[in-house]
């Protein structure tokens, strides 16, 4: 969904169904039912209000941000949703990190062997700057993680969603035990397809290395982390 031509008094609203709400529509099996929506603010770039204040740059960010269409793509749309806190003097959020994640390297990559190495632990935690609480609501109970199923799978789960042209598959990792400040924490096992050939490398590579990307987001605070993974043959 996404708000046109906000240079009048009439907002119009664009909205359509996303490639995965058209085929669950088109089923026609009574599972198509909206049971809620999450708002966005991908466009907008706050450094504007950095730079300007919060007065002269709310305004500025009002009048001059462009404003996407509607996005089809469910894999991509929504990459910075907006939530709802119970405290309003909030003053900092959250940020999702993979540190400690076992073949991490520089640049936010995880590095993968087709017959070493074939498996990581991917540990996901909340951080915040300062000693300050990360607020509630902020705090994820479960995070979804797309993955590239060509490539790779979570073991110890099963995909409840997979786009059919792309491959992603969509698993749900539920949090452990929160961090001494409200941190969400959660570990899962992101391991290779078995069964990898040459071919694959040559189509989806450069022949010997295999370059993709993993997305962790957080299901009530819509913090996104994307990392790289590589796979050499």
């Amino acid at each position: 969904m996404g708000f046109l031509d906000h240079s009048t008094n009439n907002i119009i609203i664009d909205a359509v169904l996303t490639d995965t709400g058209r085929r669950k529509l088109a089923d026609n099996n009574g599972s198509f039912r909206i049971a809620f929506f999450s708002l966005a603010d991908d466009e907008v770039d706050y450094s504007i209000i950095e730079q300007y204040g919060r007065t002269v740059g709310k305004e500025k960010i009002t009048k001059n941000t462009p404003v996407f269409e509607a996005q089809t793509i469910g894999d991509i749309a929504l990459k910075y949703r907006l939530l709802t806190l119970s405290d309003a003097n909030v003053v900092r959020l959250p940020t999702l990190s993979i540190a400690g994640t076992t073949g991490l390297t520089t640049g936010n990559s995880v590095s993968f062997g087709r017959s070493v190495n074939t498996q990581r632990t991917i540990n996901v935690q909340q951080t915040i700057q300062g000693s300050i609480r990360i607020p509630d609501g902020a705090s994820d109970p479960s995070f979804t993680v797309f993955v590239p199923d060509r490539f790779f799978l979570i073991p110890a789960k099963s995909y409840y969603s997979i786009d059919p042209t792309t491959r992603v598959a969509q698993y749900n990792v539920q949090s452990g035990t929160p961090s001494a400040n409200n941190g969400a924490t959660a570990n899962f096992i992101l391991s290779v397809q078995p069964g990898l050939d040459d071919t694959a490398f040559t189509v989806y590579g450069d022949g010997s290395t295999i370059r993709s990307v993993v997305s962790i987001v957080g299901d009530a605070s819509g913090l996104r982390n994307d990392f790289e993974v590589t796979i050499s043959k």
